[in-house]
């Protein structure tokens, strides 16, 4: 993906929306700048060792010497489930460690809630028995490798299933830590990566409309936070504590909508890109708003509106902390009249995040740290 040049929301519109996204660009790339001209005098941030306790273990033949470990997907199957039974209700199987394999986003009331995509991502399709195809092992140094074993699938085209941080030692292999995973099953890669001082499971994949053509695909990366020996789906929030939704990124979108008053097809683009630096992940956002007239096809649409940011995430607390909301919300919640909801509509009262729905506009984009990576 190419990198879009990076301008103010909006020509002619004026909107506190261009202001706020120039002020953080400015704020980004100024720290960026900075950071990178002192980087080599500031010390690397200590991180935590993996944990060692075996959380359940399998007994594998002896690997020929110079021969890289690995099982077979029934293997990896019986070390990391049980009671795994196709064609029964998703979250009928738990994890070696008896957890519930099941997926849950944050319960409480977000602000980037998208309910069009939330309702896909809630229907299952039926599950299937265990194939090679369902079992996604990344290797990191020596021995050790991450390992995603899908046993639930949805119409959003995610996958749902068991991933765990495995050893090999001797003639069995180790489990040293474990969570459940949601992303796309396709082309999947598996990394730990180091933020800051905490250690995050990263899990890109890609979802196809046609296989064989990786145009139609869409690729995300879902962050998860290494707690202990627990890999845990904690949402992004504000440095206030206002959640934003999941930890989820799709470094390539698309949204068209029917705008009521004029008729025309409005549609969003998203290109992400992810950066992983030692003290945070940069995250590069274009969004391009074009309109296309359906009454006069062989007209080319028109572009409406360019926007570019940069925002930082960090992992601050046991939290995913974020230097700003997602670009593509920001410019949607203004742009697209569509169904996209702030964190005001069906508000969890029993939930610690505060509501926005009675508070000025300007003081949603206020509760944020600095953009850019240090």
């Amino acid at each position: 993906m190419q990198r879009g040049e990076q301008t103010k929301i909006g020509q002619g519109q004026g909107s506190r929306l261009g202001g706020y996204v120039g002020i953080a660009l400015g704020l980004a790339l100024g720290v960026v700048g900075a950071s990178s001209a002192c980087s080599s005098r500031r010390p690397q941030p200590t991180v935590a060792p993996l944990p060692r306790p075996s959380l359940c273990n399998l007994e594998v033949p002896q690997s020929r010497a110079g021969a890289m470990p690995t099982l077979r997907a029934d293997n990896w199957g019986r070390l990391m489930l049980r009671g795994y039974n196709p064609g029964i209700a998703p979250g009928n199987a738990v994890d070696c460690t008896g957890r519930s394999i099941s997926w849950r986003e944050p319960s409480v009331r977000c602000w980037e809630t998208d309910i069009e995509e939330q309702n896909a991502a809630g229907v299952p399709i039926p599950q299937r028995p265990i194939t090679e195809d369902d079992v996604k092992v990344s290797r990191l140094e020596g021995n050790l490798r991450l390992v995603w074993v899908i046993v639930d699938r949805f119409r959003n085209g995610e996958a749902v299933g068991p991933v765990a941080l495995t050893e090999f030692e001797g003639n069995r292999v180790h489990v040293r830590a474990m969570g459940t995973l949601r992303t796309f099953p396709q082309r999947v890669r598996l990394r730990l990566q180091n933020v800051g001082t905490r250690r995050v499971l990263i899990g890109e994949g890609e979802v196809c409309e046609n296989d064989a053509d990786l145009t139609t695909c869409r690729r995300q990366a879902r962050f998860m936070l290494l707690r202990g020996d627990r890999f845990v789906a904690e949402p992004l929030r504000t440095a206030g504590g206002r959640c934003l939704g999941p930890a989820r990124f799709e470094f390539a979108k698309r949204r068209t909508v029917r705008l009521g008053d004029t008729g025309l097809d409005r549609t969003f683009d998203l290109q992400t890109q992810l950066q992983y630096l030692g003290a945070g992940v940069q995250v590069h956002e274009q969004v391009i708003v074009s309109d296309l007239d359906p009454r006069r096809p062989d007209v080319p649409a028109r572009v409406f509106r360019r926007a570019g940011q940069d925002r930082a995430i960090y992992v601050q607390n046991d939290a995913f902390v974020a230097s700003d909301n997602s670009l593509w919300f920001r410019v949607l919640h203004v742009n697209a009249r569509t169904n996209v909801a702030d964190a005001g509509t069906a508000y969890d009262a029993s939930a610690v995040d505060v509501p926005d729905a009675d508070v000025e506009e300007e003081s949603i984009y206020a509760d944020f740290i600095d953009g850019g990576v240090e």
